[in-house]
Protein backbone atom coordinates (compact mmCIF):
# COMPACT_ATOMS: atom_id res chain seq x y z
CA UNK A 1 0.00 0.00 0.00
CA UNK A 2 1.24 3.40 -0.99
CA UNK A 3 2.58 5.27 2.58
CA UNK A 4 0.91 8.44 3.33
CA UNK A 5 2.34 11.65 3.01
CA UNK A 6 3.47 14.50 5.94
CA UNK A 7 3.69 17.15 3.13
CA UNK A 8 0.41 19.79 4.45
CA UNK A 9 -0.91 20.62 1.17
CA UNK A 10 -4.08 23.11 0.57
CA UNK A 11 -7.27 22.47 -1.26
CA UNK A 12 -5.73 23.88 -4.46
CA UNK A 13 -3.18 21.51 -4.58
CA UNK A 14 -5.19 18.51 -3.39
CA UNK A 15 -7.60 19.33 -6.45
CA UNK A 16 -4.25 19.75 -9.01
CA UNK A 17 -3.01 16.42 -7.80
CA UNK A 18 -6.60 14.61 -7.94
CA UNK A 19 -6.69 15.91 -11.68
CA UNK A 20 -3.29 14.41 -12.55
CA UNK A 21 -4.22 11.38 -11.02
CA UNK A 22 -7.07 10.78 -13.48
CA UNK A 23 -4.71 10.75 -16.12
CA UNK A 24 -3.66 7.12 -15.36
CA UNK A 25 -7.61 6.70 -15.19
CA UNK A 26 -7.78 2.79 -17.36
CA UNK A 27 -10.30 2.33 -19.57
CA UNK A 28 -12.52 -0.86 -19.71
CA UNK A 29 -14.53 -0.71 -23.02
CA UNK A 30 -13.63 -0.63 -26.61
CA UNK A 31 -17.24 0.36 -27.35
CA UNK A 32 -18.29 3.24 -25.23
CA UNK A 33 -16.15 5.67 -23.59
CA UNK A 34 -14.92 5.47 -19.76
CA UNK A 35 -14.29 8.68 -17.69
CA UNK A 36 -10.95 9.59 -16.49
CA UNK A 37 -11.26 10.08 -12.89
CA UNK A 38 -8.94 10.74 -9.66
CA UNK A 39 -9.52 11.03 -6.06
CA UNK A 40 -7.43 11.52 -3.09
CA UNK A 41 -8.17 11.09 0.75
CA UNK A 42 -6.48 13.90 3.27
CA UNK A 43 -6.12 15.00 6.67
CA UNK A 44 -7.55 17.79 7.61
CA UNK A 45 -4.92 20.31 7.57
CA UNK A 46 -4.15 18.27 3.66
CA UNK A 47 -1.80 15.58 4.43
CA UNK A 48 -2.47 13.11 2.10
CA UNK A 49 -3.59 9.59 3.30
CA UNK A 50 -3.89 7.77 -0.51
CA UNK A 51 -4.45 8.44 -4.07
CA UNK A 52 -6.42 6.23 -7.02
CA UNK A 53 -7.54 6.39 -10.00
CA UNK A 54 -10.30 4.62 -12.16
CA UNK A 55 -9.63 1.13 -12.73
CA UNK A 56 -5.96 0.67 -11.05
CA UNK A 57 -6.45 -2.09 -9.06
CA UNK A 58 -8.85 -3.87 -10.96
CA UNK A 59 -11.07 -3.33 -14.56
CA UNK A 60 -13.67 -0.59 -14.20
CA UNK A 61 -13.34 -0.61 -10.32
CA UNK A 62 -14.07 3.25 -9.55
CA UNK A 63 -11.57 4.96 -7.56
CA UNK A 64 -13.60 6.16 -4.45
CA UNK A 65 -13.85 2.32 -4.13
CA UNK A 66 -10.25 1.53 -4.47
CA UNK A 67 -9.56 4.20 -1.90
CA UNK A 68 -11.50 3.57 0.88
CA UNK A 69 -12.27 -0.55 0.31
CA UNK A 70 -8.89 -1.49 -0.38
CA UNK A 71 -6.19 1.19 0.48
CA UNK A 72 -7.76 2.35 3.36
CA UNK A 73 -10.19 -0.02 4.76
CA UNK A 74 -8.44 -0.63 8.10
CA UNK A 75 -7.82 3.60 8.80
CA UNK A 76 -10.19 5.62 10.64
CA UNK A 77 -11.02 8.40 8.13
CA UNK A 78 -13.61 9.87 10.06
CA UNK A 79 -13.05 13.68 9.61
CA UNK A 80 -10.70 13.47 6.78
CA UNK A 81 -11.67 15.16 3.44
CA UNK A 82 -12.00 13.54 -0.03
CA UNK A 83 -11.04 14.94 -3.53
CA UNK A 84 -12.64 13.31 -6.37
CA UNK A 85 -12.39 14.70 -10.06
CA UNK A 86 -16.19 13.26 -10.46
CA UNK A 87 -19.50 12.95 -8.74
CA UNK A 88 -19.56 9.97 -7.17
CA UNK A 89 -21.92 7.16 -8.21
CA UNK A 90 -25.04 5.85 -6.65
CA UNK A 91 -26.67 2.58 -5.45
CA UNK A 92 -29.25 3.09 -8.02
CA UNK A 93 -26.76 3.55 -10.83
CA UNK A 94 -24.69 0.89 -9.82
CA UNK A 95 -27.94 -1.80 -10.09
CA UNK A 96 -28.90 -4.61 -7.01
CA UNK A 97 -26.83 -5.51 -5.02
CA UNK A 98 -24.00 -3.37 -5.90
CA UNK A 99 -22.86 0.12 -3.53
CA UNK A 100 -22.20 3.07 -4.91
CA UNK A 101 -19.43 5.29 -4.19
CA UNK A 102 -21.46 7.38 -2.44
CA UNK A 103 -22.49 5.09 -0.01
CA UNK A 104 -18.76 4.07 0.91
CA UNK A 105 -17.96 7.97 1.14
CA UNK A 106 -20.57 8.39 3.66
CA UNK A 107 -20.26 5.06 5.49
CA UNK A 108 -16.68 5.62 5.89
CA UNK A 109 -17.48 9.12 7.68
CA UNK A 110 -15.43 11.65 5.34
CA UNK A 111 -16.73 14.92 6.10
CA UNK A 112 -15.90 17.14 3.59
CA UNK A 113 -16.29 16.43 -0.74
CA UNK A 114 -14.89 18.42 -2.74
CA UNK A 115 -15.86 17.22 -6.75
CA UNK A 116 -14.55 18.34 -9.77
CA UNK A 117 -17.73 18.42 -11.98
CA UNK A 118 -21.58 16.38 -11.92
CA UNK A 119 -21.79 13.35 -13.81
CA UNK A 120 -23.64 13.37 -17.13
CA UNK A 121 -24.53 9.85 -16.81
CA UNK A 122 -28.30 10.97 -16.72
CA UNK A 123 -28.99 8.02 -13.85
CA UNK A 124 -26.58 10.16 -11.65
CA UNK A 125 -26.10 13.57 -12.47
CA UNK A 126 -26.61 15.48 -9.33
CA UNK A 127 -27.65 12.37 -7.48
CA UNK A 128 -25.06 11.67 -5.81
CA UNK A 129 -24.43 14.75 -4.65
CA UNK A 130 -27.82 14.92 -3.09
CA UNK A 131 -26.97 11.60 -1.52
CA UNK A 132 -24.03 13.34 0.14
CA UNK A 133 -25.61 16.78 1.64
CA UNK A 134 -28.42 14.31 2.89
CA UNK A 135 -26.06 12.57 5.10
CA UNK A 136 -24.85 15.67 6.16
CA UNK A 137 -21.55 15.63 4.41
CA UNK A 138 -20.21 18.95 3.40
CA UNK A 139 -19.79 19.34 -0.73
CA UNK A 140 -18.16 21.81 -2.26
CA UNK A 141 -16.60 22.29 -6.17
CA UNK A 142 -13.45 22.45 -7.77
CA UNK A 143 -12.13 25.81 -8.62
CA UNK A 144 -13.34 26.41 -11.88
CA UNK A 145 -10.44 26.56 -14.08
CA UNK A 146 -9.73 23.16 -12.72
CA UNK A 147 -13.35 21.82 -13.87
CA UNK A 148 -12.85 23.09 -17.35
CA UNK A 149 -9.53 20.64 -17.12
CA UNK A 150 -11.77 17.96 -16.55
CA UNK A 151 -14.58 18.40 -19.01
CA UNK A 152 -11.70 18.75 -21.60
CA UNK A 153 -9.89 15.59 -20.22
CA UNK A 154 -13.74 13.90 -20.45
CA UNK A 155 -14.87 15.61 -23.14
CA UNK A 156 -15.60 12.33 -25.32
CA UNK A 157 -17.36 10.77 -22.46
CA UNK A 158 -19.53 13.76 -21.60
CA UNK A 159 -20.61 14.10 -25.42
CA UNK A 160 -22.11 10.44 -25.04
CA UNK A 161 -23.70 10.60 -22.11
CA UNK A 162 -25.39 14.22 -23.53
CA UNK A 163 -26.41 12.06 -26.38
CA UNK A 164 -27.99 9.57 -23.67
CA UNK A 165 -29.92 12.27 -21.93
CA UNK A 166 -31.60 13.26 -25.43
CA UNK A 167 -33.34 10.14 -25.08
CA UNK A 168 -33.94 10.04 -21.31
CA UNK A 169 -35.84 11.89 -18.76
CA UNK A 170 -33.83 12.98 -16.22
CA UNK A 171 -35.40 12.10 -13.04
CA UNK A 172 -35.80 14.94 -10.35
CA UNK A 173 -38.58 14.65 -8.41
CA UNK A 174 -40.27 12.03 -6.10
CA UNK A 175 -41.52 9.00 -7.80
CA UNK A 176 -45.26 9.81 -8.22
CA UNK A 177 -44.94 13.31 -7.99
CA UNK A 178 -44.77 16.27 -10.93
CA UNK A 179 -43.46 20.02 -10.27
CA UNK A 180 -44.53 22.57 -11.86
CA UNK A 181 -41.77 22.52 -14.77
CA UNK A 182 -42.69 18.79 -15.35
CA UNK A 183 -46.61 18.82 -15.90
CA UNK A 184 -48.71 20.61 -18.28
CA UNK A 185 -52.03 22.88 -17.84
CA UNK A 186 -55.23 22.13 -19.15
CA UNK A 187 -55.58 25.08 -21.68
CA UNK A 188 -51.92 24.26 -23.31
CA UNK A 189 -52.11 23.02 -26.72
CA UNK A 190 -49.46 21.64 -29.21
CA UNK A 191 -49.94 24.37 -31.28
CA UNK A 192 -48.99 27.32 -28.37
CA UNK A 193 -45.59 26.24 -29.70
CA UNK A 194 -43.56 28.57 -31.40
CA UNK A 195 -42.39 26.39 -34.64
CA UNK A 196 -39.49 28.33 -35.33
CA UNK A 197 -37.96 28.48 -32.07
CA UNK A 198 -38.37 24.48 -31.97
CA UNK A 199 -36.73 24.35 -35.44
CA UNK A 200 -33.80 25.73 -34.68
CA UNK A 201 -33.40 23.90 -31.11
CA UNK A 202 -33.76 20.59 -32.93
CA UNK A 203 -30.83 22.04 -35.89
CA UNK A 204 -28.28 23.16 -33.48
CA UNK A 205 -28.74 20.44 -30.95
CA UNK A 206 -28.61 17.97 -34.52
CA UNK A 207 -31.37 15.68 -32.94
CA UNK A 208 -32.48 12.94 -35.33
CA UNK A 209 -35.72 13.77 -35.58
CA UNK A 210 -37.38 16.22 -37.94
CA UNK A 211 -39.82 18.57 -36.73
CA UNK A 212 -42.60 17.89 -36.14
CA UNK A 213 -42.72 14.07 -36.41
CA UNK A 214 -43.88 11.67 -34.55
CA UNK A 215 -40.79 10.97 -33.63
CA UNK A 216 -40.11 14.47 -31.94
CA UNK A 217 -43.06 14.16 -30.48
CA UNK A 218 -41.86 11.18 -28.15
CA UNK A 219 -38.57 12.53 -27.51
CA UNK A 220 -39.65 15.98 -26.36
CA UNK A 221 -42.15 13.35 -24.09
CA UNK A 222 -39.32 11.51 -22.64
CA UNK A 223 -37.10 14.48 -22.33
CA UNK A 224 -40.48 16.39 -20.10
CA UNK A 225 -41.19 18.82 -22.97
CA UNK A 226 -44.33 17.34 -23.81
CA UNK A 227 -46.86 15.36 -21.85
CA UNK A 228 -49.36 12.90 -23.22
CA UNK A 229 -52.20 12.40 -20.84
CA UNK A 230 -55.45 10.39 -20.56
CA UNK A 231 -57.55 11.16 -22.59
CA UNK A 232 -56.02 12.90 -25.66
CA UNK A 233 -54.50 12.03 -28.76
CA UNK A 234 -52.32 15.00 -28.71
CA UNK A 235 -49.48 15.67 -26.48
CA UNK A 236 -49.19 18.96 -24.11
CA UNK A 237 -47.00 21.15 -23.08
CA UNK A 238 -45.37 21.01 -20.28
CA UNK A 239 -44.47 23.80 -18.24
CA UNK A 240 -40.89 23.34 -18.88
CA UNK A 241 -42.00 23.08 -22.62
CA UNK A 242 -44.28 25.94 -22.87
CA UNK A 243 -41.26 28.18 -20.79
CA UNK A 244 -38.39 27.42 -23.04
CA UNK A 245 -40.57 27.13 -26.61
CA UNK A 246 -44.24 28.65 -26.30
CA UNK A 247 -45.75 31.74 -28.38
CA UNK A 248 -46.65 33.46 -25.64
CA UNK A 249 -45.53 31.50 -22.32
CA UNK A 250 -46.41 34.29 -19.82
CA UNK A 251 -50.37 34.01 -20.34
CA UNK A 252 -49.90 30.67 -18.30
CA UNK A 253 -46.54 31.34 -16.46
CA UNK A 254 -46.18 34.84 -15.42
CA UNK A 255 -42.79 33.81 -13.82
CA UNK A 256 -41.05 33.93 -17.09
CA UNK A 257 -41.42 37.63 -17.30
CA UNK A 258 -37.90 39.03 -17.66
CA UNK A 259 -38.32 42.95 -16.00
CA UNK A 260 -35.67 45.55 -16.93
CA UNK A 261 -35.94 48.95 -15.52
CA UNK A 262 -33.09 51.62 -16.99
CA UNK A 263 -32.52 55.24 -14.70
CA UNK A 264 -30.97 57.38 -17.10
CA UNK A 265 -30.27 59.56 -13.85
CA UNK A 266 -33.48 62.33 -14.95
CA UNK A 267 -36.83 62.12 -15.33
CA UNK A 268 -38.54 58.86 -15.21
CA UNK A 269 -36.74 55.74 -15.51
CA UNK A 270 -37.42 53.18 -18.74
CA UNK A 271 -39.53 50.34 -17.73
CA UNK A 272 -39.97 47.09 -20.60
CA UNK A 273 -40.85 43.87 -19.83
CA UNK A 274 -39.82 40.97 -21.83
CA UNK A 275 -42.56 38.14 -22.47
CA UNK A 276 -41.10 35.72 -25.16
CA UNK A 277 -40.22 32.49 -24.40
CA UNK A 278 -36.96 31.56 -22.12
CA UNK A 279 -34.81 30.84 -25.41
CA UNK A 280 -35.59 34.72 -26.95
CA UNK A 281 -34.70 36.50 -23.97
CA UNK A 282 -31.04 37.28 -23.74
CA UNK A 283 -30.56 38.38 -26.95
CA UNK A 284 -33.56 40.63 -27.41
CA UNK A 285 -32.27 41.96 -24.23
CA UNK A 286 -29.07 42.35 -25.41
CA UNK A 287 -30.22 44.37 -28.27
CA UNK A 288 -32.36 46.63 -26.00
CA UNK A 289 -29.26 47.36 -23.62
CA UNK A 290 -27.04 48.14 -26.64
CA UNK A 291 -29.68 50.51 -28.02
CA UNK A 292 -30.88 51.86 -24.34
CA UNK A 293 -28.70 51.31 -21.59
CA UNK A 294 -25.04 51.61 -22.38
CA UNK A 295 -23.15 54.67 -23.61
CA UNK A 296 -21.50 53.51 -27.26
CA UNK A 297 -18.01 55.39 -27.57
CA UNK A 298 -16.29 55.24 -31.38
CA UNK A 299 -12.87 53.78 -31.38
CA UNK A 300 -11.04 54.97 -33.80
CA UNK A 301 -7.93 54.27 -33.28
CA UNK A 302 -7.18 51.53 -35.86
CA UNK A 303 -9.15 53.62 -38.55
CA UNK A 304 -12.70 51.83 -38.26
CA UNK A 305 -15.40 53.34 -36.57
CA UNK A 306 -15.82 50.36 -33.48
CA UNK A 307 -18.96 51.06 -31.34
CA UNK A 308 -18.41 49.36 -27.74
CA UNK A 309 -20.55 49.55 -24.02
CA UNK A 310 -19.00 51.14 -21.31
CA UNK A 311 -19.37 47.95 -19.41
CA UNK A 312 -18.50 44.51 -20.62
CA UNK A 313 -21.84 43.17 -22.33
CA UNK A 314 -20.09 39.50 -21.97
CA UNK A 315 -20.47 39.95 -18.34
CA UNK A 316 -24.20 41.16 -18.69
CA UNK A 317 -24.92 38.68 -20.77
CA UNK A 318 -23.51 35.65 -17.94
CA UNK A 319 -25.80 37.16 -14.94
CA UNK A 320 -28.54 37.58 -17.31
CA UNK A 321 -28.39 34.02 -18.44
CA UNK A 322 -27.84 32.71 -15.13
CA UNK A 323 -30.94 34.31 -13.58
CA UNK A 324 -32.96 33.03 -16.49
CA UNK A 325 -31.47 29.44 -16.58
CA UNK A 326 -31.12 29.51 -13.08
CA UNK A 327 -33.86 30.62 -10.83
CA UNK A 328 -36.66 29.25 -9.17
CA UNK A 329 -39.71 28.95 -11.62
CA UNK A 330 -41.80 26.91 -8.83
CA UNK A 331 -42.08 30.80 -6.71
CA UNK A 332 -44.81 32.15 -8.85
CA UNK A 333 -45.29 35.19 -8.05
CA UNK A 334 -41.39 36.71 -8.90
CA UNK A 335 -39.92 37.51 -11.57
CA UNK A 336 -36.34 38.09 -12.84
CA UNK A 337 -35.56 41.85 -12.76
CA UNK A 338 -32.77 44.05 -14.15
CA UNK A 339 -32.05 47.41 -13.19
CA UNK A 340 -29.78 49.94 -14.47
CA UNK A 341 -28.68 53.48 -14.07
CA UNK A 342 -24.74 55.37 -14.54
CA UNK A 343 -23.76 54.07 -11.28
CA UNK A 344 -24.73 50.15 -11.22
CA UNK A 345 -26.14 47.70 -12.61
CA UNK A 346 -28.43 45.06 -10.63
CA UNK A 347 -29.92 41.43 -11.46
CA UNK A 348 -31.93 39.98 -9.26
CA UNK A 349 -32.96 36.05 -9.25
CA UNK A 350 -35.86 34.30 -7.51
CA UNK A 351 -34.78 31.27 -5.20
CA UNK A 352 -32.19 31.13 -2.87
CA UNK A 353 -28.57 29.33 -3.94
CA UNK A 354 -28.97 25.50 -4.36
CA UNK A 355 -26.68 23.27 -2.33
CA UNK A 356 -23.52 22.47 -2.86
CA UNK A 357 -23.25 25.66 -3.83
CA UNK A 358 -22.88 28.44 -1.09
CA UNK A 359 -23.02 32.31 -1.36
CA UNK A 360 -19.54 31.63 -0.46
CA UNK A 361 -18.39 29.72 -3.68
CA UNK A 362 -20.05 32.29 -5.84
CA UNK A 363 -17.80 34.99 -3.95
CA UNK A 364 -15.18 33.32 -5.02
CA UNK A 365 -16.38 32.41 -8.21
CA UNK A 366 -16.43 28.31 -8.06
CA UNK A 367 -19.64 28.27 -8.70
CA UNK A 368 -19.82 27.10 -12.11
CA UNK A 369 -20.89 23.18 -12.25
CA UNK A 370 -24.71 22.87 -10.65
CA UNK A 371 -27.96 23.73 -12.20
CA UNK A 372 -31.23 23.96 -10.49
CA UNK A 373 -32.83 23.63 -13.68
CA UNK A 374 -30.11 21.11 -15.75
CA UNK A 375 -32.73 20.39 -18.61
CA UNK A 376 -33.01 24.24 -19.39
CA UNK A 377 -29.30 24.23 -19.12
CA UNK A 378 -29.13 21.90 -21.69
CA UNK A 379 -31.37 23.63 -24.17
CA UNK A 380 -29.42 27.03 -23.78
CA UNK A 381 -26.22 24.97 -24.30
CA UNK A 382 -27.39 23.39 -27.39
CA UNK A 383 -28.59 26.39 -28.64
CA UNK A 384 -25.51 28.79 -27.56
CA UNK A 385 -26.78 30.97 -25.63
CA UNK A 386 -25.10 29.68 -22.55
CA UNK A 387 -21.25 30.28 -22.10
CA UNK A 388 -19.27 26.88 -21.98
CA UNK A 389 -19.26 26.33 -17.94
CA UNK A 390 -17.03 28.04 -16.25
CA UNK A 391 -16.17 30.30 -19.01
CA UNK A 392 -18.46 33.13 -17.58
CA UNK A 393 -17.18 32.85 -14.75
CA UNK A 394 -13.86 33.79 -15.77
CA UNK A 395 -15.18 36.69 -17.61
CA UNK A 396 -16.46 38.12 -14.26
CA UNK A 397 -13.18 37.79 -12.72
CA UNK A 398 -11.45 39.48 -15.15
CA UNK A 399 -13.37 42.63 -14.20
CA UNK A 400 -10.55 44.46 -12.34
CA UNK A 401 -8.54 44.21 -15.02
CA UNK A 402 -10.92 45.98 -17.04
CA UNK A 403 -10.89 49.12 -14.11
CA UNK A 404 -14.29 47.86 -12.60
CA UNK A 405 -14.52 46.06 -8.74
CA UNK A 406 -15.73 42.63 -9.13
CA UNK A 407 -19.60 42.11 -8.53
CA UNK A 408 -21.18 41.38 -5.19
CA UNK A 409 -23.77 38.62 -4.19
CA UNK A 410 -26.04 38.85 -1.62
CA UNK A 411 -29.50 37.17 -0.86
CA UNK A 412 -32.26 39.81 -0.41
CA UNK A 413 -36.28 38.30 0.17
CA UNK A 414 -35.26 35.26 -0.87
CA UNK A 415 -33.46 36.06 -4.12
CA UNK A 416 -30.09 36.22 -5.53
CA UNK A 417 -28.59 39.47 -5.97
CA UNK A 418 -26.05 40.40 -8.48
CA UNK A 419 -24.42 43.91 -8.07
CA UNK A 420 -22.04 45.66 -10.89
CA UNK A 421 -20.69 48.87 -10.11
CA UNK A 422 -19.86 50.79 -13.49
CA UNK A 423 -18.02 53.64 -11.56
CA UNK A 424 -15.57 54.65 -8.35
CA UNK A 425 -18.77 56.31 -6.83
CA UNK A 426 -20.61 53.14 -6.54
CA UNK A 427 -18.02 51.38 -4.43
CA UNK A 428 -19.81 52.26 -1.43
CA UNK A 429 -17.15 54.24 -0.13
CA UNK A 430 -17.46 58.32 -1.53
CA UNK A 431 -13.52 59.20 -0.30
CA UNK A 432 -12.00 56.38 -2.26
CA UNK A 433 -9.90 58.49 -4.41
CA UNK A 434 -8.65 57.48 -8.02
CA UNK A 435 -5.57 56.04 -6.98
CA UNK A 436 -7.19 54.02 -3.94
CA UNK A 437 -9.50 52.39 -6.31
CA UNK A 438 -6.79 51.46 -8.74
CA UNK A 439 -4.77 49.80 -6.09
CA UNK A 440 -8.00 48.22 -4.88
CA UNK A 441 -8.58 46.92 -8.53
CA UNK A 442 -5.45 45.53 -8.30
CA UNK A 443 -5.65 43.79 -5.12
CA UNK A 444 -9.05 42.27 -6.70
CA UNK A 445 -7.26 41.26 -9.42
CA UNK A 446 -4.21 39.39 -8.19
CA UNK A 447 -5.12 38.50 -4.65
CA UNK A 448 -3.47 37.27 -2.66
CA UNK A 449 -0.94 39.79 -2.78
CA UNK A 450 1.72 40.67 -0.95
CA UNK A 451 3.61 44.08 0.66
CA UNK A 452 6.53 43.56 -2.31
CA UNK A 453 4.32 42.68 -4.81
CA UNK A 454 1.98 45.94 -4.04
CA UNK A 455 4.91 48.24 -3.58
CA UNK A 456 6.79 47.07 -6.73
CA UNK A 457 3.24 47.28 -8.77
CA UNK A 458 3.03 50.78 -8.26
CA UNK A 459 5.99 52.02 -7.56
CA UNK A 460 6.39 52.95 -3.96
CA UNK A 461 8.78 52.88 -0.82
CA UNK A 462 8.24 49.83 1.34
CA UNK A 463 6.80 52.04 4.12
CA UNK A 464 4.77 53.79 1.71
CA UNK A 465 3.46 50.92 0.69
CA UNK A 466 2.69 50.01 3.99
CA UNK A 467 0.61 53.02 4.56
CA UNK A 468 -1.33 52.78 1.31
CA UNK A 469 -2.35 49.35 2.36
CA UNK A 470 -3.06 50.38 5.74
CA UNK A 471 -5.61 53.27 4.21
CA UNK A 472 -6.96 50.42 1.96
CA UNK A 473 -7.58 48.26 5.48
CA UNK A 474 -9.23 51.15 7.04
CA UNK A 475 -11.69 51.85 4.50
CA UNK A 476 -13.08 48.33 5.15
CA UNK A 477 -12.04 47.38 1.18
CA UNK A 478 -9.39 44.80 2.29
CA UNK A 479 -8.11 43.03 4.94
CA UNK A 480 -4.26 41.19 5.95
CA UNK A 481 -3.88 37.87 6.88
CA UNK A 482 -0.84 35.66 8.17
CA UNK A 483 2.21 37.71 10.36
CA UNK A 484 5.20 39.22 9.54
CA UNK A 485 6.98 38.40 6.40
CA UNK A 486 4.36 36.35 5.83
CA UNK A 487 1.17 38.74 5.56
CA UNK A 488 -1.16 38.41 2.63
CA UNK A 489 -3.68 40.86 1.42
CA UNK A 490 -7.21 40.20 0.52
CA UNK A 491 -9.98 41.96 -0.75
CA UNK A 492 -13.24 42.50 1.13
CA UNK A 493 -16.38 42.31 -0.87
CA UNK A 494 -17.23 45.90 -1.73
CA UNK A 495 -21.04 46.74 -0.71
CA UNK A 496 -22.49 48.93 -3.69
CA UNK A 497 -25.05 51.30 -2.67
CA UNK A 498 -28.15 50.27 -2.14
CA UNK A 499 -30.71 50.32 -4.74
CA UNK A 500 -34.08 51.70 -3.58
CA UNK A 501 -36.10 50.46 -6.51
CA UNK A 502 -35.01 47.09 -5.22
Amino acid sequence: MEQSSNKKNTPRQLMELAVQEGEHSIPEHHDKEDPFVGAIVATKDGKILAKAHRGELRVGEHCEFTLLERKLRDQNLSGCDLYVTMEPCTDESRGPGKRGCATHIASARIVTVYIGIDDPNPTIAREGIRYLISKNVVVHPFDADMQEKIRERNAAFIKEKEEEVKTIALKEAEEGKKTLLERSKADASFAGLSNNTLQKFVELSKLPYAFPSIDFNKWATEYGLLEQTDGTTEPRPTGLGSMLFGQRPSIFYPQVIFKTEIQYGTGEPEIHDFEDPLVLQWPQIREYLLSKAFKLPINRSGGERIETPDFPIDVIREAVVNAIVHRDYNIEGATNYLYIDPEKIIIRSPGVVVPPITLEDLREFKASWYSRNPKIMYVFNQMRLAEQRGKGISSMKQLPSLGFPLPTFEIQGGSLVVTFARTRTAAGKADISALEYKELLFIQAYEPITRAQFAKEFNLPTRTAQNHLGRLIDMGVISPKGKGKAIKYYHKRMSVMDSNEL
